[in-house]
């Protein structure tokens, strides 16, 4: 699929194995082995990276290819709308995102018919469609809400 190959061609950005841990919220190191956290005190452009991936919420990033630009858009948030054919993420600095659902979209901790208005999820676009969408592991898919384990 075009979209692994532009995701480990864009390593330099941090978006190789780890582009999928900003969409779940997952840690970085647990997405990829080359996405390992920095040593303590040591401030590197990987350590940047893994922060930035960490915290990000939303995000447009164009990567230029041979073939010319492409579009890569990530949102972190709640889902305002899902249907069989679209999805819609509003991410907590009040942006939104409405991606298109197809053969090509994969679910990861969940299904597309378990999702439901108010859940948690993260959603990976290319293009306009949704290539994944990923709910967090303690995430109780379908009502609404997220349970958080407790401290």
């Amino acid at each position: 699929m075009k979209i692994q190959i532009l995701l480990r061609e864009s390593g330099a950005l941090g978006l190789g194995g780890a582009g999928f841990a900003l969409v779940s919220g997952g840690n970085a190191g647990a997405a990829s082995s080359t996405a390992s956290s920095p040593a303590p005190g040591s401030t590197t452009a990987k350590g940047h990276t893994h922060m930035l991936l960490r915290r990000a919420v939303n995000a447009t990033v164009t990567i230029k290819t041979k073939d010319g630009y492409e579009t890569l858009e990530l949102a972190r948030g709640t889902v305002t709308s899902i249907s069989s054919s679209s999805i819609t993420v509003q991410s907590p600095n009040g942006t939104s995102m409405t991606a298109t659902i197809n053969s090509s979209t994969r679910f990861h901790n969940t299904t597309e018919q378990q999702l439901a208005n108010g859940d948690k999820v993260g959603v990976l676009s290319y293009e306009g469609v949704a290539r994944w969408v990923n709910a967090p592991k303690s995430s109780t898919s379908g009502s609404g809400s997220t349970s958080t384990p407790s401290s």
